[in-house]
């Protein structure tokens, strides 16, 4: 272990705390509010930061075509979002978190050997197995039509954010700064504008501030996960990132007693040894 692992083990552990904590902030403004309407907010805090980095770093001109890859990118991190929120309103979130995390990784790693003809390495195989055993799982933990419409709305979110994923690193070939922020903003843009017209917005005096901090603790997970990668290796930083559902499960079950039938939480085991062996892999 190199002197700089300690303190990249710790990041890795923080990015995953802060984006489970935003997860569990989102879902639980959602619970109060507009989903669409807590998702926008979220996405234009993240928009506005990396407008900032932007400004700061001042890359040079990207070329047309990673906007647009970087464009698309954000509209389906968008649908992600909002799904993503939607069924934690409607389901636990313990076990939504998991199987949106678990589907995320899952879906870029399909991409690249089924369209870009990539090979896979055995844990990774293992992982896509454990994945679809995640799910099959929270299936039969589902109960009640509330619950299955949790189910099918993490798996939207779970695309959402494997293509989100796939489409990013395309775009960032090109330019990286300037994709990542054209994502946010086409996302954040099209959130609000369906927010707007949905009458969302108003929904959210309640629950601005946990809005707020969902985005806020989304870019912080973000920061955390670079520092990280910074002084670990590439599947280790991503594996330790890559646990947050695990935090988004204890918050929900201490702070909302939101508690899982034993299948659930096979599912939710599941899940966490599905990111692991992608994300190491």
């Amino acid at each position: 272990m190199t002197i700089g692992a300690p303190g990249g083990v710790l990041s890795g552990l923080a990015s995953a705390l802060s984006f489970g904590i935003g997860d569990f902030a989102g879902g639980l403004a959602s619970r109060r509010s507009s989903g669409l309407a807590v998702a926008a907010v979220a996405q234009l805090v993240g928009t506005l930061s990396l407008a900032g980095l932007v400004a700061f770093l001042r890359p040079g001109l990207p070329d047309a075509g990673s906007l647009a890859i970087g464009a698309a990118a954000g509209l389906s991190g968008a649908v992600g979002v909002a799904a993503l929120y939607a069924a934690m309103a409607a389901g636990a979130m313990g076990l939504v978190a998991s199987v949106s995390g678990a589907g995320a990784v899952t879906v870029p790693l399909l991409v690249g050997v089924f369209l870009l003809n990539q090979s896979v390495h055995l844990l990774q195989a293992i992982g896509v197995a454990c994945a679809a055993a995640a799910i099959l799982a929270a299936g039969g933990a589902s109960r009640g039509s509330a619950s299955r419409r949790a189910l099918w709305l993490a798996l939207l979110a779970a695309l959402g954010f494997g293509f989100w994923y796939a489409l990013l690193d395309r775009a960032a070939a090109g330019s990286g700064p300037w994709a990542l922020f054209t994502s946010r903003l086409a996302g954040s843009s099209s959130l609000l504008a369906l927010a707007a017209v949905r009458g969302g917005l108003a929904t959210l005096r309640s629950s601005w501030r946990l809005a707020l901090l969902s985005g806020l603790a989304d870019m912080g997970g973000n920061i955390l996960y670079v520092q990280a990668r910074a002084l670990l290796a590439l599947g280790l930083a991503a594996a330790l990132s890559g646990i947050y559902p695990l935090f988004t499960m204890i918050l929900a079950r201490f702070i909302l007693r939101e508690r899982l039938p034993r299948l659930g939480l096979a599912g939710v085991g599941l899940a966490l040894v599905a990111i692991i062996l992608i994300s190491a892999g």
